[in-house]
């Protein structure tokens, strides 16, 4: 019998919206989503107001100083997607 070491890519991403009013020294709301899906749904319920800053990002993980490791990140949804697009990431695997 004999035995392969199988690499499998299990590469995990997490969804981070951040948003705050605009001119204030408030901090950041910090929202996490596993899923593009997940985050579309909450974006359709809860629709961005003028009044707020917003910003995305894209997480493969954190580092040792438990930072998150960023592969796209955006103030704008659209801009966003097509951050993700360009990286190209299967954006399934995020869904």
């Amino acid at each position: 019998m004999s035995t392969r070491n199988i690499h499998v890519n299990t590469a995990s991403y997490t969804l981070l919206v951040a948003g705050k009013k605009k001119n204030t020294g408030e901090e950041w709301d910090v929202l996490e989503f596993s899923s593009l899906t997940e985050l579309k749904k909450y974006r359709k319920s809860h629709p961005e107001k003028m009044a707020f800053s917003y910003s995305y990002a894209l997480s493969r993980g954190v580092d040792t100083q438990f930072r998150h490791i960023n592969i796209a990140e955006a103030d704008h949804f659209k801009q966003f997607l097509r951050q993700i697009k360009r990286a190209d990431l299967d954006i399934r695997a995020i869904c």
